[in-house]
C-alpha cells in the first residue's frame, strides 16, 4: 500500500474515532454545555486535520503533477479553508 495513502487514511480514521468518542463522552454527560465545549474542541481540531491530509495528499502527488496542476491544488485547498472560516 502506498504510504501516502496509508497517512490520509489513518488520520481519518483516527479523527473519526475521536469524533465517535466525542459523541459518546456528550450523550453520558447529558449536558448541553459540556456537549459545547467537546464541539468547539473538535471543531478547532478540523481544519488541522484537513490541511495535514490535503499536504500530505500533495506531497504524494507531487512528483507525477505538472507544477501549474500542483499549483492548483494547492490554491484549491487553500480557498477551501478560506472559504468555511
Amino acid at each position: 500500500m502506498d504510504k501516502f495513502v496509508l497517512t490520509m487514511g489513518a488520520t481519518r480514521l483516527i479523527f473519526g474515532l475521536m469524533n465517535l468518542v466525542a459523541a459518546i463522552v456528550m450523550f453520558r454527560l447529558n449536558s448541553v454545555e459540556q456537549g459545547l465545549r467537546i464541539n468547539g474542541i473538535l471543531g478547532a481540531i478540523g481544519p488541522f486535520v484537513l490541511i495535514f491530509v490535503s499536504a500530505v495528499g500533495l506531497a504524494g502527488v507531487a512528483a507525477k503533477l505538472p507544477l501549474h496542476k500542483a499549483l492548483m491544488l494547492l490554491a484549491g485547498v487553500t480557498l477551501t479553508i478560506l472559504g468555511t472560516r
